[in-house]
C-alpha cells in the first residue's frame, strides 16, 4: 500500500489520468469523513455530558428521598411514642410505676432497629427516662439546654435534625450519631410533655450513598440548612482543615449543577434539597471524571476515520486501476524486467492494439530468457572445470612427494614402511577416484584423511600427531569428496612443519543445526588477519616468497560454495604462534547421487 502511494505521488506520474483519479475521490472522500466526524464527535459528546448530568442529579435526588423517607420512619416512632397513653400518664402524674413499661417500649424500638443508638425522653421537670440496652449509664448534672437538639426542639416545636456529632450524655460511650429531636405535646390535654431524642447512627448515612460510584474521585456528602455538615465521606479531612467545600456556593444555589475550581481542577455540584428536612444532598465530581469518555470518543472517532479514509484510498486505487489495467499491466511487466525478472509474461486479454503490445513483449522475453538459460549452462560448465583442473594440481604434488618418501625407504631397506605407505597410497587414489563419483559418504572421506595422515606420519613420526572425531550418525552422510585433505595438508606444510617441537591435528565432524561443520584445528605456526584476507581475497593473487597454501584451501572453498551456495564455505580463525582453526559449513545431505545436481547452485 505504501509503495503504491508512493508512486502515485511522484512527480513523474502525478498528472496521470489514475493520480488524478485516485487524488479526488480520496480529497472529496476526506472531506466528507472529516465533517461527519466532528459533527458527530461534538453532538455525541453533548448528549453524553447531559445525558451524565442528567444521571447524576437523578442519582443524588433519589439519595435525598431515601434520606427523607427514613427520617419519616424516625418521626414516626417519635408519633407513636407522643400518642402512647403511658408516656403521657407518666409525665402528668409523676407515676413512676410506668418507667419500666416505658423503658421497655424504648428497648423494643433499639433491639428491633439497628440503625437506632439510643432513645431518650426528657420531662420538663427534667427527668430522665431511656433505653437500658448496651448498658447506658447517663452522666450526672446534665445541663441539656446546652445541646443544641434540646434547644431546637424547645424553640420550633417540631421534629428537628442535627448534624453529625460525638453523643456525649453516655457514660463511656461516645458513639458518632445524628441526633432527631421533637417537642412532644399530649394530644389529649394539649400539655407539653417534653423532648423526645432518637439518635440514629451516623454510619446509616454512609451506608446509603458509600454503594454509589461516580467516577474515579466522586463523592456524596450532606449539608444542613444552615451551612453545617450532616456528612461527608472525608469528615475527618474537613475538622483537620486539610479538605474544604465552597458552601457559600451551595447554599446560595437552586437545585441543579454548579462548577467551580479546587486545586486547579474543574469539579461539579450537582444540588438537590429536601423539602422535609431542608437537607442539601449534594455530588461533587470532577470533569475529569466527567469528561473520561472523551479520550476513548476521539480515539474511536479518529480511527474510524483512518479506516475510512484507507478504504476511499483503496477504493479509489481499485476504481482507477480496472479503468487503466490493460496499459498498467504492460508497465508494470517491464519494470520487473527492469528489476532482473525475466519471466513475467503478460494474459492476452483483448484483440486490440494493447493486445499486439503484449504478444510481441511475450515473444521478446521468451527469447531473451532462452538465451539466459543457454548462457548459465555454458557458464555452469566453464566453472566445473576451471575447479576440476585446479583439483588436478593438487595430486600429482602430493604423489610426487609420497613417491619420494617411499624410495627413500626403499634405499634404507624399511621394507615395512614401504608396504604400509604404498598401501595408503593406493587406497588414497582409489577414494581419489571413486569411480568418477563428485559425492562420497563422510566415513570414506574420513578414511581418505586417515589414509593421507599415515603417509605423512611415516614421513614426519614423532614431529605430526592426529586425533579424528566423528558424530556417529553423520557417517553415511554424503559430501562433496576431497575436502578435508586439502585443508590438514595446508595445516601440515604451513603450520606444523615450521614448529621445531612438532605438532598435533584435531579433526572433527559434527552436526550443526541444519549443516554439518568439519573443523581442523592445529597448533603450529598462524596466520595474521593480511594472510586470512590475502587467502580469500579471489581479487589478490598470493605474494610471490609467500606459502599460504592458497590453491589447495580456496580450491575447497570454492568448490564448496560451487555446490551448496554462497552461505556456506570454509572460514579461518588463527593468531601467529597461536595455531589455525579451519571450520568447513557444508549441507547436511542423507543421500547424493553422482552430480548431486538437485542441490547444485548455479547462480
Amino acid at each position: 500500500m505504501i509503495k503504491i502511494l508512493a508512486k502515485i505521488i511522484d512527480k513523474k506520474n502525478i498528472r496521470s489520468i489514475q493520480v488524478i483519479i485516485t487524488l479526488s475521490f480520496s480529497l472529496l472522500i476526506f472531506v466528507i469523513i472529516s465533517t461527519i466526524a466532528f459533527l458527530s464527535y461534538y453532538i455525541t459528546g453533548t448528549v453524553v455530558e447531559d445525558n451524565t448530568n442528567e444521571y447524576v442529579f437523578q442519582l443524588v435526588k433519589q439519595v435525598n428521598n431515601d434520606i427523607d423517607y427514613y427520617l419519616k420512619t424516625v418521626e414516626d416512632i417519635a408519633e407513636n411514642i407522643k400518642y402512647n397513653i403511658d408516656v403521657n400518664n407518666y409525665v402528668e402524674t409523676n407515676n413512676t410505676e410506668l418507667e419500666k413499661d416505658i423503658t421497655s417500649h424504648f428497648n423494643t424500638y433499639v433491639e428491633s432497629r439497628n440503625d437506632i443508638i439510643s432513645i431518650m425522653l426528657v420531662t420538663d421537670n427534667k427527668k430522665v427516662l431511656h433505653n437500658n440496652t448496651n448498658e447506658l449509664e447517663l452522666k450526672d448534672n446534665i445541663q441539656f439546654d446546652e445541646f443544641d437538639w434540646y434547644d431546637k426542639a424547645k424553640k420550633e416545636g417540631k421534629f428537628v435534625v442535627s448534624q453529625s456529632h460525638i453523643q456525649r450524655l453516655f457514660k463511656s460511650q461516645y458513639k458518632w450519631v445524628v441526633s432527631c429531636s421533637t417537642l412532644l405535646e399530649s394530644p389529649y390535654s394539649n400539655n407539653t410533655l417534653g423532648v423526645l431524642l432518637v439518635d440514629i447512627n451516623y454510619n446509616l448515612i454512609n451506608d446509603m450513598v458509600r454503594s454509589i460510584k461516580l467516577g474515579q474521585k466522586g463523592y456524596i456528602f450532606i449539608v444542613d440548612e444552615n451551612g453545617n455538615i450532616v456528612y461527608h465521606p472525608k469528615q475527618q479531612l474537613l475538622y483537620s482543615g486539610l479538605k474544604s467545600e465552597d458552601l457559600s456556593i451551595i447554599l446560595n444555589s437552586e437545585d441543579g449543577t454548579k462548577t467551580v475550581v479546587e486545586d486547579r481542577k474543574k469539579k461539579q455540584y450537582t444540588i438537590t434539597t429536601s423539602d422535609y428536612s431542608g437537607w442539601k444532598v449534594v455530588s461533587s465530581v470532577y470533569m475529569e471524571d466527567i469528561l473520561s469518555y472523551k479520550p476513548n470518543l476521539i480515539r474511536f472517532f479518529l480511527i474510524m476515520g483512518i479506516l475510512a479514509i484507507f478504504i476511499s484510498v483503496v477504493l479509489s486505487i481499485i476504481i482507477s486501476r480496472s479503468i487503466l489495467s490493460p496499459i498498467k499491466k504492460l508497465v508494470n511487466a517491464m519494470h520487473q524486467v527492469e528489476d532482473g525478472n525475466l519471466d513475467v509474461t503478460i494474459e492476452i486479454e483483448q484483440d486490440n492494439e494493447i493486445g499486439d503490445l503484449a504478444k510481441a513483449y511475450n515473444l521478446m522475453i521468451n527469447r531473451v530468457n532462452n538465451l539466459v538459460r543457454q548462457n548459465k549452462i555454458i557458464e555452469k560448465n566453464k566453472r566445473k572445470n576451471e575447479l576440476k583442473a585446479l583439483q588436478a594440481q593438487i595430486n600429482p604434488h602430493f604423489l610426487y612427494n609420497t613417491l619420494d618418501s617411499i624410495i627413500w625407504m626403499a634405499e634404507s631397506k624399511n621394507y615395512k614402511a614401504v608396504v604400509i605407505m604404498t598401501s595408503a597410497l593406493a587406497k588414497l587414489f582409489r577414494i581419489s577416484i571413486s569411480k568418477g563419483q563428485e559425492f562420497i559418504t563422510i566415513e570414506e572421506e574420513i578414511e581418505h584423511v586417515e589414509n593421507y595422515l599415515r603417509i605423512q606420519k611415516i614421513r614426519y613420526g614423532d614431529h605430526l600427531n592426529y586425533t579424528i572425531s566423528v558424530q556417529e550418525d553423520l557417517k553415511k552422510c554424503k559430501i562433496i569428496k576431497l575436502i578435508i585433505q586439502p585443508i590438514v595438508e595446508n595445516a601440515i606444510y604451513h603450520g606444523i612443519k615450521n614448529v621445531p617441537g612438532g605438532g598435533c591435528i584435531d579433526i572433527k565432524v559434527a552436526k550443526c543445526q541444519d549443516k554439518i561443520l568439519i573443523t581442523v584445528e592445529d597448533d603450529g605456526v598462524g596466520m595474521s588477519e593480511e594472510d586470512i584476507n590475502i587467502l580469500f581475497n579471489k581479487k589478490y593473487a598470493i605474494p610471490k616468497g609467500k606459502k599460504l597454501g592458497g590453491v589447495g584451501v580456496r580450491n575447497v572453498d570454492n568448490r564448496i560454495k560451487l555446490h551448496y551456495g554462497e552461505e556456506y564455505g570454509l572460514e579461518i580463525e588463527s593468531e601467529l604462534y597461536e595455531g589455525t582453526c579451519v571450520k568447513a559449513w557444508l549441507l547436511l545431505q542423507k543421500q547424493g547421487g553422482e552430480d548431486d545436481e538437485e542441490i547444485y547452485n548455479t547462480n
